[in-house]
C-alpha cells in the first residue's frame, strides 16, 4: 500500500488526474453493467394504441409506480413480464384502453330526453362492441372492428332490406386463421344480429384480403376440404408405415410416399327382387248360392177362353213342380315375395392405393489388400439388401396399408443408397441443444455474463490504461550518470566537504533515517538527564 501511495505521489498532476478519471469510470461501469443484467424482461402490455389511450394508460401506470416503456412511436407500451396480467386487469377495470369499443354498458349512462334515433345508434354501437370483444378472444386475432348495417323495419316484407355486417381483423404475425374459424366468425355475427344471414357477412384482414366465402364459393370450398381430407389420409398411411419401418430398419433408413385418391360421390342403390317359389295367400273369397225354381205340370196354356184366363190359385186341382239350383264361387289372391334393398355407399372410400417405398442398404467398412479393415470409418462400402428381405418388406407394407387387389392397389419397394445426413443431424442437434439450454438458463446466466464482461473490461481496458498513465516518462527513466570531475579544482571541491555538509546531504537524501537518528539522540539526552 505504501509503495502504491509513493508511486502515486511520484506522478505528475496530469497523470494523477488520469488515474482518478479511469478509476471513476470503472466504478461507474460495474454497477451499470449489473443493473443492465438485472433489468426485468419487458413484454407488450398494449399495442396499436391511439394517443389518447397511450396518455391515459401512462398516467395510470405512473400512479401505480409500475415500470413501463413506450415504443413504436407511442403505439406500444411494455411492462415487466411478471406484472403484465395484473396491470391488464387493473386497466380493464378502469375501461382502458377505450379504443376497444363500448358494449351494452353504454346504456348504464343513459340520460333523460334521449331520442329514438340516439337509442338505435347506441344499440348498434353496443352490439358492435360486444361482437368485437367476443371475436378478439381468438388467439390469432390482435385487433378487430365490426360494422353493422341494420335497416329500419318496413311495413311490407317485400320492401324490407337485409341486414349486413363487415368484420375487419388484424391478425398476429405468423398466426393465420383457418377456413373453419372464419366460418365460425361469420355464423357468430349472423346469429347475434336479428335478420342477418351468413351470406351477408364479410370478413377481411388488415391487408384487405377477403377471408369469408359466400354460397357461390361453396363448391370451391368443398373441393378444398376434399383435398385436405385426402392429404390427411395419405399422411396417416405414411406415418403408419414409417413408424413400423423405423423400428425394423432404423431411423432415416426409409422414405414412404402414399397416393390415395378418395371417392367423394355419394352412391345410392335401390334393389327390388321377387321370389316366385315362395307364394303367400294375400286374400281368399268363398261364396255358395242355392236357388229354388217352381213350374206348372200342364203342357201349355190351351186355347183362349174362360178356362185359360182364370187364375191358377182359383183353379181346383192345379199341380206344380219345384227345382233346386246350387252355385258355388271361390276366389284366391296370391302375393309374390318381394325384397327391396336401399344401399347408400359412404363417401371418402379409397379408390386405389399407390405406395412407393425407398429403402437404404447396409454399409461395410472398407478393407485393405490384406483383408483387414483400413480403420478409416469415413470410407464405407454400400451393400444392397437381399431380395428376400425386400419381398418381406413388401408384404409388411401391404398389411400396414390394407392392400386390396380388387381395387388395383400398387406397392413398390426399391433399395437405393441414401446420402448420409450425419453432419446435418449433428448441426441440428447442436442448435437445438443450445436453444434449449438458453431457454432454461438464460435468466440466470444473463447477470453472470454481464459481471464477467465488466471484469474483462477492467482487466483488459482499464488496467492497461492505468499502467500506461503511471509508467515513468523517458526523462525520468534516463537518470544522469555521475562522471569524473572535469578539472582538478572540481575534484578538490568534492573531497573538501566538511562533516557538517556531508550530514546535511545525507539528511536530504534519506530524511526518514535522519529523523530516526535525531529521535534516538533526543531519547539518549533525556535518559542522561534523568
Amino acid at each position: 500500500m505504501d509503495s502504491l501511495l509513493s508511486n502515486f505521489q511520484a506522478l505528475t498532476l496530469t497523470q494523477r488526474i488520469g488515474v482518478v478519471v479511469v478509476l471513476a469510470l470503472a466504478l461507474a461501469t460495474i454497477p451499470m453493467l449489473m443493473v443492465v443484467g438485472r433489468a426485468p424482461e419487458l413484454v407488450v402490455l398494449f399495442s396499436q394504441l391511439n394517443p389518447d389511450d397511450t396518455r391515459a394508460i401512462i398516467q395510470e401506470l405512473g400512479k401505480q409506480g409500475a415500470v413501463y416503456e413506450v415504443g413504436d412511436g407511442g403505439n406500444t407500451i411494455k411492462v415487466p413480464a411478471e406484472r403484465v396480467h395484473e396491470l391488464r386487469l387493473q386497466l380493464a377495470s378502469l375501461g382502458l384502453p377505450e379504443s376497444a369499443g363500448v358494449g351494452f354498458e353504454i346504456f348504464d349512462r343513459t340520460g333523460l330526453g334521449v331520442t329514438p334515433f340516439t337509442q338505435q345508434m347506441n344499440y348498434r354501437r353496443a352490439l358492435q362492441g360486444e361482437l368485437a370483444r367476443t371475436i378478439s378472444q381468438l388467439s390469432q386475432v390482435e385487433r378487430v372492428r365490426v360494422h353493422l348495417v341494420m335497416p329500419e323495419k318496413r311495413l311490407f316484407a317485400t320492401e324490407q332490406k337485409p341486414a349486413q355486417a363487415a368484420v375487419v381483423l388484424t391478425l398476429k404475425r405468423g398466426a393465420p386463421l383457418g377456413g373453419t374459424q372464419v366460418q365460425g366468425i361469420v355464423h357468430l355475427v349472423a346469429s347475434s344480429v336479428e335478420g342477418l344471414e351468413p351470406g351477408q357477412v364479410t370478413v377481411v384482414d388488415n391487408h384487405g384480403q377477403v377471408l369469408s366465402q359466400n354460397s357461390a364459393d361453396s363448391d370451391a370450398q368443398l373441393t378444398a376440404s376434399q383435398i385436405e381430407t385426402q392429404r390427411r389420409v395419405e399422411r396417416d398411411l405414411e406415418q403408419r408405415v414409417q413408424t413400423m419401418l423405423d423400428q425394423v430398419l432404423g431411423r432415416d433408413k426409409s422414405v414412404i410416399r402414399v397416393t390415395a385418391p378418395l371417392e367423394f360421390r355419394q352412391v345410392e342403390i335401390t334393389e327390388e327382387s321377387f321370389d316366385p317359389n315362395s307364394q303367400v295367400v294375400r286374400s281368399e273369397n268363398r261364396s255358395q248360392e242355392k236357388v229354388l225354381e217352381s213350374g206348372s205340370t200342364h203342357g201349355g196354356p190351351g186355347v183362349p177362353g174362360v178356362r185359360s184366363n182364370v187364375p191358377s190359385e182359383l183353379k181346383a186341382g192345379n199341380g206344380t213342380e219345384q227345382k233346386e239350383a246350387k252355385r258355388k264361387n271361390e276366389t284366391l289372391n296370391y302375393e309374390v315375395n318381394r325384397k327391396v334393398s336401399k344401399i347408400i355407399e359412404p363417401t371418402g372410400a379409397i379408390k386405389r392405393l399407390s405406395v412407393a417405398v425407398l429403402v437404404d442398404g447396409t454399409y461395410e467398412t472398407a478393407q485393405g489388400a490384406d483383408g483387414q479393415a483400413t480403420g478409416d470409418t469415413s470410407e464405407k462400402k454400400y451393400v444392397p439388401r437381399p431380395e428376400q428381405e425386400i419381398q418381406n418388406l413388401v408384404q409388411i407394407v401391404k398389411k400396414a396399408v390394407g392392400f386390396s387387389e380388387e381395387r388395383g392397389d400398387q406397392i413398390e419397394v426399391i433399395n437405393v443408397p441414401f446420402e448420409s445426413p450425419a453432419v446435418l443431424e449433428g448441426e441440428e442437434s447442436f442448435t437445438a441443444g443450445v436453444q434449449s439450454f438458453l431457454a432454461a438458463w438464460g435468466g440466470f446466466l444473463k447477470p453472470v455474463l454481464f459481471f464477467f464482461l465488466g471484469v474483462m473490461v477492467l482487466w483488459f481496458v482499464v488496467r492497461p490504461m492505468a499502467l500506461n498513465l503511471t509508467k515513468p516518462t523517458a526523462a525520468a527513466v534516463v537518470l544522469p550518470q555521475k562522471g569524473l570531475p572535469a578539472t582538478v579544482t572540481e575534484y578538490e571541491a568534492e573531497i573538501s566537504e566538511t562533516p557538517q555538509e556531508q550530514a546535511i546531504k545525507l539528511a536530504a537524501d534519506n530524511p526518514a533515517s535522519a529523523a530516526q537518528v535525531i529521535r534516538t539522540w533526543i531519547k539518549e539526552e533525556q535518559g542522561e538527564k534523568v
